[in-house]
């Protein structure tokens, strides 16, 4: 199995041998990065094909495992926390998550997280064996920390795979990250949605102005450009959290054939994502969840990083990301389906 605290290379060898009844994988993070911890399950059921897979996530990401595990296998842990700037926790409450779930007896935990609060969550959850790529000084934690899982400039998308590499050292192909992105599965049929929303059966376009924070985000003017030149297409949704209310009815004032849709629970949001004919986001997790669907994305990088980690992922070049200083016309242009120039995802 992994060895205890090992030297940072380790021996493939040794690492292949591990085995598990039961696996944690704990994914805390935004939307885009659990859309991408999501992906490692099916990577790990062949890999432990006798083992059950639990996720611990954020209760607002319950609906990103739909599809992938048995809703009692995925567990909410608000207290975990991907980002110590935004988010509140108590170190008393973190242990004590952990402690109510140390019954479910994990074999293996799996921290595709990567920071202190996630590691140190890992060790009180007593797994026989556990694994984690960061977790800033409190790495230390893990049986085993992967070297390099989290190198600077490498894509996002890459990362959990990075992580679990290790697992698969005995495998042909031991890093095993897919060319394509598998969506979770919506909470509704897109029909209901359009009947909520009396949307009908004309076509309808999804705005996203907001971001995790305002610094990725495009200029409110810029998307309500966006959504003007759409709405002569069909409807505009323009999408965002309870909070961001204001900045959607800011970006929809005046516009006809727009609508402002704010607060739906994302399980309802992914069945707008996998209805829509196209979709305009900063680099974000709804943005990189449209392209999973394979519907037209643009996404607008106001930070150079985002350009070479965050490319969206979707078929036939469907998603790309654009410069801020690109033209609402050009970005609309490619969302309706003629080629902008843009980044090919």
């Amino acid at each position: 199995m992994l060895p205890a605290n090992p030297a940072p290379a380790g021996q493939a060898g040794e690492r292949a041998t591990l085995e598990a009844r039961r696996i944690a994988l704990v994914a805390c993070h935004w939307l885009g990065d659990t859309l991408w911890a999501a992906q490692t399950v099916t990577v790990l059921e062949r890999r432990f094909p006798d083992a059950e897979l639990f996720a611990i996530t954020k209760p607002a990401s319950l609906s990103l495992w739909n599809g992938w595990l048995k809703p009692e296998r995925v567990l909410a842990a608000p207290e975990v926390i991907s980002d110590r700037r935004r988010e509140e926790t108590r170190w008393c409450a973190l242990a004590r998550r952990a402690e109510s779930w140390r019954s479910l007896d994990f074999d293996l935990a799996i921290d595709l997280t990567g920071n202190r609060y996630s590691a140190f969550f890992c060790y009180w959850l007593r797994p026989a064996c556990s694994l984690g790529f960061s977790g800033d000084e409190a790495g230390c934690l893990y049986s085993y920390r992967v070297p390099d899982a989290d190198r600077s400039g490498a894509p996002l998308r890459e990362r959990p795979f990075r992580v679990i590499e290790p697992l698969l050292a005995a495998w042909p192909e031991p890093f095993a990250c897919p060319a394509l992105v598998r969506p979770p599965k919506p909470a509704c049929e897109v029909r209901e949605l359009r009947e909520a929303l009396k949307l009908g059966e004309d076509p309808y376009y999804v705005v996203v102005p907001g971001a995790g924070w305002v610094e990725k985000e495009w200029p409110p003017e810029a998307f309500a450009d966006v959504v003007r030149r759409l709405s002569s297409c069909g409807i505009v949704l323009v999408l965002g959290t309870q909070a961001q209310a204001g900045l959607c009815a800011n970006v929809a004032q005046g516009i006809e054939r727009s609508r402002v849709v704010t607060g739906e629970p994302l399980g309802r949001v992914l069945s707008l994502l996998e209805g829509t004919a196209g979709a305009v986001t900063n680099v974000s997790g709804l943005g990189h969840l449209a392209a999973a669907y394979g519907r037209r994305t643009a996404m607008v990088f106001r930070d150079p990083i985002e350009r070479q980690i965050g490319c969206p992922v979707g078929p036939d070049g469907c998603a790309r990301l654009f410069a801020p200083d690109t033209s609402p016309a050009s970005i609309v242009e490619h969302v309706r389906g003629a080629d902008a120039g843009g980044i090919a995802g």
